[in-house]
């Protein structure tokens, strides 16, 4: 995100979107930065977004985009401009972990995430 500040000055806040299979964790993930707290969620139809800051100053725009299988399909409608993606992976769901990974390259694929840095979150590692 340094490309975002030139001389101290703010360019423009920084588009980050999320994917992730249903349940994988996004909403939490995007409510914990949000709010600091907790927050149950149920599955995300269509998308939620929220302005972030950083305690350094940075600010972006975080898309948590939901991930069934009938709502994948608009991914590549939410990947235009996008600075960084974030995947986020249920851990705990092995079972699906070659359709979370057919999902990730599916989005790698698209021609505006050339070049995109990609931060892939292994989540729920708590959970035994």
């Amino acid at each position: 995100m340094g490309k975002l500040i030139s001389k101290g000055r703010r360019k423009r806040d920084a588009r980050v979107v999320m994917l992730g299979l249903d349940l994988a964790g996004k909403s939490t993930l995007l409510y914990k930065l949000k709010s600091g707290q907790a927050v149950e969620t149920c599955p995300t139809v269509g998308f939620n977004v929220e302005s972030l800051q950083t305690p350094c100053g940075v600010s972006f725009t975080l898309w948590d985009i939901g991930g069934q299988s009938s709502l994948r399909a608009s991914w590549p409608d939410y990947l235009e401009d996008t600075n960084t993606l974030i995947f986020v992976l249920d851990s705990t769901d092995t079972a699906r972990l070659p359709e979370a990974a057919a999902a990730l390259e599916d989005a790698l694929s698209h021609p505006s995430m050339a070049g995109i840095p990609v931060l892939l979150l292994a989540n729920k590692q708590e959970v035994p």
